[in-house]
């Protein structure tokens, strides 16, 4: 054998022991071998002001990025690391529209009463790349509007109305890719849409939705490399036409009926009932249907399974996982944040993942409360609110040991951690409060997300004389890793900013009368009545108090008790 020989059979067994020690270390194939049980803090990121009242506009994520709205200024935060790339500035108090597309930073700037201005920038610098006005509307009358429908943003770039054309942009220098000219005359318009299209793209189209009020609904398919119309579909009549899209697969909605699409057009699935794509892999289409999660043949719309969906929330795939926002005690999205300041309320927001062969988990915890804002590439983002900022976490899914002694439920600690919420009161400062209370376990907080508890996990205290206004109650709300980690979520399960559900921006009064003890007053329910709590941090648990509507003797007691849990916190590190 010659030398040439050797060294190619050397090449060939190394090439060999590689892919074995890649497939023994688990990293040949994206999907994991059984779905992730954990999800672990890979960087936490603090901004100034809050992101969560209404005059403020949403963060915008993609597989790369965070951008975030702060005051006048827009901060771009690397998703990979949790690192600040930069800082745009110099927009009026009134936040842009901001969006992430191809790698650029988009703001929609404000002008009098029209949003006119698209803008570029540079998510690496900063650096304004370009800009362009909207065109007139349709009828040459005033300014152009790229707020309402006037500017769309795929994954690949972003596409505006201009007149009666579609323009595909340049992300970087914003140079016209190609055009699609629109039919925008109808026979009997719609007298508050000015352009009757909706657009919606997967990685590799852009979709037209043209809807004339007394007309048949048309949808149109262009190649997202040159806009060339790729196929066209007649839909039918409706009075509400919508059309949305993932990777694959296309979800229009008729009224009260959905048909679920593939990308050339073909129809899989029709019924009444909501239908939501979550995307296609290997001839195999996944979708929200209903309150299930079902996985279907795209080339026969054959079931490959079903799985129910217990609980609450949306869900959307990404790299091989189905991700579903439950919506548990603790979780919050936008102004409902406020109704995590019941005292009942316990532990954090929740994921369950699925993998694609329909295998899942229970409700994994996140480590802070908070909204689920998506996943950028393997990571979840998760906003939560503190007294001086918004934070933003990014959460990594893995797989950890099966340990029946550390529950995923409970987020790794064990069931014997979870103290007796009616032994947590010192038997002195009851006898301080009236001589004759009684603790009154709640008998069904023995189970906690499923999870058997040795103790109940919220007591009632009440007198045996009273008329009911002395009833305090004491909750567990959540047993923490350690002390750090407690106060990360206590902070974050607050009432801060404002409720405007409630009626104008209503913020709840908040005070600190001792590190680890908050007491609070809110406004709950369809009254709206203000209610007396406190959320009190003592080493590793997160308790709640809670005595009713808020007069001077349940401020009172809330603030008696929360203080003298907290008094205790130093022997429970």
């Amino acid at each position: 054998m010659s030398r040439t020989d050797l060294s190619a059979a050397g090449a060939g067994l190394l090439a060999v022991l590689l892919l074995v020690l890649l497939v023994g270390d688990g990293r040949t194939a994206r999907k994991p071998s059984e779905p992730p049980n954990t999800l672990e803090v890979a960087w936490s990121y603090v901004t100034t002001g809050r992101a969560l009242d209404a005059r403020d506009v949403p963060p915008a994520l993609s597989d790369e990025a965070l951008a975030v709205p702060v005051g006048r200024s827009v901060r771009v935060v690397d998703t990979r690391s949790g690192r600040l790339l930069s800082i745009v500035n110099g927009f009026a108090e009134d936040a842009p529209d901001l969006e992430l597309s191809g790698g650029v930073l988009f703001l929609v700037d404000t002008q009098v009463r029209f949003k006119d201005t698209l803008r570029a920038y540079d998510p690496a610098t900063g650096r304004e790349l370009w800009h362009r006005r909207a065109a007139p509307r349709p009828d040459g009358e005033g300014a152009g509007n790229f707020a309402v429908g006037g500017v769309f943003y795929a994954d690949w770039g972003p596409v505006v109305m201009d007149g009666d054309r579609v323009l595909a942009l340049e992300p970087r220098t914003g140079a016209v890719r190609w055009y699609v000219r629109l039919d925008i005359p109808c026979a009997n318009p719609h007298p508050y849409v000015d352009v009757p299209y909706r657009m919606a793209a997967t990685a590799t189209r852009l979709l037209l939705l043209r809807h004339c009020m007394g007309e048949p609904a048309e949808l149109q398919a262009v190649d997202e490399r040159d806009g060339r119309s790729l196929w066209r579909k007649l839909l039918g009549l409706g009075k509400y036409v919508s059309v949305g899209a993932v990777d694959g697969l296309l979800s229009v909605r008729m009224d009260d009926k959905f048909r679920l699409l593939t990308e050339s057009g073909e129809e899989i699935l029709r019924q009444a009932g909501e239908v939501y794509p979550l995307g296609k892999e290997q001839g195999v289409v996944y979708a929200s249907v209903g309150q299930k999660l079902r996985a279907f043949r795209a080339d026969t719309g054959k079931p490959v399974w079903k799985r129910a969906r217990l609980l609450t929330g949306f869900a959307f795939m990404k790299d091989g996982l189905i991700v579903d926002d439950t919506s548990t005690d603790g979780s919050y999205s936008g102004d409902v944040r406020w109704s995590v300041g019941d005292a009942a309320a316990q532990g954090p927001g929740a994921s369950t993942f699925v993998d694609l062969d329909g295998r899942g988990t229970a409700s994994v915890p996140w480590p802070v409360a908070g909204t689920l804002l998506g996943a950028s590439g393997e990571l979840l983002v998760v906003r939560s609110e503190e007294a001086k900022g918004t934070r933003y976490t990014g959460l990594r899914p893995v797989r950890r040991a099966t340990d029946v002694a550390r529950p995923v439920a409970l987020g790794g600690t064990e069931p014997r951690d979870w103290p007796d919420a009616c032994g947590l009161v010192d038997a002195g400062l009851l006898s301080e409060l009236a001589p004759d209370y009684l603790a009154l376990p709640d008998k069904k907080s023995r189970a906690f997300h499923g999870v058997r508890l040795p103790h109940p996990s919220v007591c009632r205290f009440a007198t045996e004389s009273g008329d009911g206004s002395d009833v305090f109650s004491v909750t567990v709300r959540w047993v923490a890793p350690d002390a750090t980690a407690a106060r990360t979520y206590a902070a974050s399960a607050m009432p801060w900013g404002c409720a405007p559900a409630l009626g104008g921006c209503v913020t709840a009064g908040i005070e600190e009368p001792r590190s680890g003890a908050r007491l609070y007053t809110y406004r709950t329910g369809l009254e709206a009545r203000p209610v007396a709590h406190a959320t009190v941090v003592s080493g590793r648990y997160v308790l709640g108090v809670a005595a009713g509507e808020d007069e001077p003797a349940h401020r009172a007691l809330v603030r008696r008790v929360a203080l003298q849990l907290s008094e205790r916190g130093g022997n429970r590190e």
